[in-house]
């Protein structure tokens, strides 16, 4: 985990995949595991939806920029767009 810069956790969710590109994995996975292979895929946001069977791993296609998803999740919040759903927001060194 060395190579994170940056972590954050949101109440919030993106706007379904917003052009960014996801992989769903089952939500019996830990965290820790989901950490992993979000690392691994370089991705920018880790999802628990607050219903669902799964974790979202998002930000895998480098369509958009860490300031730009960044901005979108601040709105998001600022909006109150799914308030029992948790982000996790990480960039990399």
């Amino acid at each position: 985990m060395e190579n994170i810069s940056y972590l954050k956790k949101y109440n919030t969710d993106t706007f379904n995949s917003w052009g960014i590109g996801h992989q769903m994995v089952s939500n019996k996975v830990s965290f820790e595991k989901i950490l992993e292979k979000t690392i691994e895929m370089r991705g920018h946001i880790i999802v628990k939806p607050s219903r669902g069977k799964y974790w979202y791993i998002k930000g895998i296609n480098n369509k958009k920029s860490f300031e730009e998803i960044e901005e979108h999740i601040e709105s998001n919040m600022k909006n109150n767009y799914k308030t029992r759903s948790n982000l996790w927001l990480i960039n990399y060194i």
